[in-house]
């Protein structure tokens, strides 16, 4: 359905000296029809520009995005409206999305407004059933933004986003906003609309355990990569950063502490980008690494010495 060839993406900053930070590098990855795939990481590790990239939000400094065999990138905003329809990105703020001015029943309806050839009458049947669907009642329409809940909220975002029939949902820390009690509701709302429509998810999240209990397959990033991918991820650990992100999480962190002596890469270094901080590198360690199949998983470390480099 929906893949990712190569993505490369840098941030630029500063006016007198211009900085530039790679944010997503050379990711690849490729998600299937019906789908739940969770992309986890710390704070910083790519997550949002990749789904942002996947969505056509972001143009990469290189790379390409393939929906249907079709390639996005580079696509006219023009041509590119006919695809953004089948691909909605649901944000970790909800504001981000809806008009503080308009009732939410306006911004629900507003995707039939721009895709045009809908009635009156039709734009507000299929807003009552939008509604109905993420449990929101009749007297939510004419509220405002700062009228409703986060939950409900979210509910509206995640109603407008469903409004031009998608067949792929990317979930940007969709709930990470929320109280825990909400976020369940969420989460398992969002997997009862996938069953019933045959959605795909991408869902990027800080929770391992709802990444572990939602998803068929886990992409783990680090530093802009993904070093670890697989269904089976979170009960068996290959790569040391994915056993440190557990562990992490045991203590309810997922905040990695550098020690002041291992300091910085040294400038041009292209080993593993978890070198400084891995307890477990070797020399090898300083060669470029590639994902190897090791046993069914994708794994980026010289540790993995079964299997070969993937293409």
């Amino acid at each position: 359905m929906l893949k990712a060839d190569n993505l490369h993406y840098v941030y630029t900053s500063g006016l007198i000296k211009t900085v530039k930070k790679t944010a997503v590098c050379g990711v690849e990855l490729e998600i299937f029809p019906g789908e739940t795939v969770a992309v986890v990481g710390e704070s910083g590790c790519g997550k949002s520009t990749l789904a942002k990239m996947l969505v056509q939000q972001l143009e990469p400094v290189s790379g390409e995005v393939f929906f249907n065999g079709t390639k996005l990138t580079g696509m006219s905003w023009k041509n590119l409206r006919k695809f953004m329809g089948k691909i909605q990105l649901i944000p970790q703020n909800p504001d981000d999305v809806v008009d503080p001015r308009w009732t939410v029943e306006k911004s629900v309806a507003e995707p039939f407004i721009i895709c045009g050839g809908f009635s009156r009458e039709e734009i507000s049947t299929n807003v009552d059933a939008l509604f109905a669907e993420v449990g929101l009642s009749a007297e939510h329409k004419t509220r405002y933004p700062h009228e409703l809940s986060g939950g409900e909220l979210q509910r509206v975002v995640i109603a407008r986003a469903l409004a031009l029939k998608p067949e792929l949902l990317v979930c940007d820390e969709a709930t990470s906003m929320l109280d825990v009690s909400v976020q369940a509701f969420i989460v398992t709302m969002l997997k009862e609309i996938q069953m019933k429509r045959g959605l795909s998810l991408v869902f990027i999240t800080h929770d391992l355990e709802a990444a572990k209990a939602v998803s068929d397959r886990v992409l783990v990033m680090y530093a802009g990569e993904i070093v670890e991918e697989g269904a089976d991820v979170f009960d068996r650990p290959l790569h040391p950063y994915t056993r440190a992100l557990l562990d992490a999480a045991r203590y309810m962190s997922l905040e990695v502490v550098v020690p002041e002596e291992i300091g910085e890469l040294p400038y041009g270094f292209s080993g593993c980008s978890y070198y400084r901080l891995c307890r477990e590198r070797m020399d090898a360690c300083k060669k470029p690494q590639k994902l190897q199949d090791v046993s069914g998983r994708l794994v980026r470390c010289w540790k993995s010495k079964c299997g070969s480099p993937k293409n």
